[in-house]
């Protein structure tokens, strides 16, 4: 699951996305909340990442997880996109928000 998902976000990363308020904040909506309450696959991709399991994400782990796979850019780029509050870590409430985020922008 999160390689889809930053597989998505590598595809929209090009794509200029329209800002509001809400969006700005990235707080999970309650749909967002219920969305996730219904993948629970999203907390175990989660967790897979979080290698040294202290509840963030971070470069290391990705690349640890993606052996080589994955261009420094591309995770430059989807920190830059995911990391809400600029720590150079993912929370699990980054995670959740983005993985939402994604999920609302598909086609239905």
């Amino acid at each position: 699951m999160m390689r889809r998902l930053l597989f998505a976000a590598l595809c929209f990363s090009a794509q200029p996305a329209a800002s509001t308020q809400a969006e700005e904040t990235k707080q999970p909506t309650a749909q967002q909340a219920e969305e996730f309450q219904q993948a629970p696959s999203l907390l175990q991709d989660f967790l897979d990442f979080d290698l040294n399991k202290d509840k963030q994400i971070d470069a290391q782990e990705v690349r640890t997880q993606f052996k080589g796979e994955l261009d420094p850019k591309e995770l430059h780029q989807f920190f830059i996109d995911v990391d809400q509050d600029l720590s150079g870590t993912i929370s699990l409430q980054e995670y959740i928000s983005y993985a939402s985020s994604l999920h609302s922008d598909q086609p239905a």
